[in-house]
């Protein structure tokens, strides 16, 4: 659950810093492109063994962004993690390469909406159980009024264990 709540200050950070860009004007189209990389230590749950991980993670965060005449602004990210976790209680060390897509599309500061979708598999050595995560989240907001606000986690557990 951290990990989202990392994910979801940085999309508010760009939101922020984006803020001035959703002006309408008659400007033509402009693109950006910005690249962040940073490492990130976080304790996440692994319903598969019914313990905390231990995650270690170098994350690349590649966006592209456009800002259009017509006042719209949309951010497209794509971001790249390499993962190592650890099982706070069997010691299981799992490793993975986890690739999320988000988009940010805003007509006002008002009016915009956000989704982010991932997987991230987590395979271990030898016999241990494999954990494959699943991350879909939405988040629409309507005349200042949050309308819809969905963050779905799933897990596939395979091999031994659970």
């Amino acid at each position: 659950m951290k990990r989202l709540t990392i994910i979801f200050t940085v999309i508010l950070v760009l939101a922020a810093a984006a803020a001035p860009l959703l002006t309408t004007g008659d400007a033509q189209t402009r693109n950006q492109s910005s690249k962040v990389q940073l490492t990130e230590f976080f304790v996440f749950p692994n319903e598969c063994t019914n313990e905390l991980m231990d995650v270690y993670d170098t994350t690349t965060v590649t966006c592209h962004d456009q800002q259009r005449a017509n006042g719209t602004f949309s951010e497209k990210c794509e971001i790249r993690q390499d993962v190592t976790a650890t099982g706070e209680d069997t010691g299981i060390t799992w490793h993975g390469t986890a690739t999320f897509k988000d988009e940010f599309v805003a007509t006002d500061p008002c009016n915009f909406s956000f989704t982010n979708r991932g997987k991230v598999p987590l395979l271990s050595n030898g016999p241990a159980v494999n954990t494959f995560i699943s991350f879909d989240d939405l988040v629409v907001m309507q005349n200042c009024n949050m309308t819809t606000d969905q963050h779905l986690v799933s897990f596939d557990c395979r091999g031994n264990g659970k």
